[in-house]
């Protein structure tokens, strides 16, 4: 499956085998990116809704039409480091701004920085340009 994808934080993405989480590196919950964000605004990375939004508010999936993505902020589960701007059972377009680093994010160390962008049950996902492809578990 290929789908539209935009980096929701301003930094490089990196192989989510890259994140100091091994949750993530391992690819336990899908393939997907590592990325320390350099600026505080979060955007929506596909269209769909807003599926999940975890109560400490450091994770929130997306359901697209053909996948789930789910942004894991920062290494330590905090509630202090983001707002979001949406509700569960919102609509969001691809580049929509959904949230706000808050400045407790950056005053951690870098690993506490790391975002994991997950593609859920996807085994592998290969980015080229603005079109992610994906493989099935």
């Amino acid at each position: 499956m290929t789908f539209l994808f935009k980096n929701p934080f301003d930094g490089d993405l990196q192989p989510i085998q890259q994140t100091p989480d091994d949750i993530f590196s391992h690819k336990l919950l899908g393939d997907g990116f590592v990325v320390n964000p350099k600026n505080k605004t979060i955007v929506a990375p596909i269209e769909g809704v807003i599926e999940t939004l975890h109560p400490s508010k450091h994770l929130l999936i997306i359901k697209g039409k053909d996948v789930h993505v789910m942004l894991h902020l920062g290494f330590k589960a905090r509630h202090d480091i983001v707002k979001w701007h949406l509700n569960i059972g919102d609509h969001v377009t691809i580049g929509m701004p959904i949230g706000t680093l808050l400045e407790n994010f950056f005053k951690q160390t870098s690993k506490d920085q790391s975002c994991n962008i997950v593609f859920v049950e996807k085994e592998t996902c290969t980015l080229i340009n603005d079109q992610i492809t994906c493989e099935e578990r």
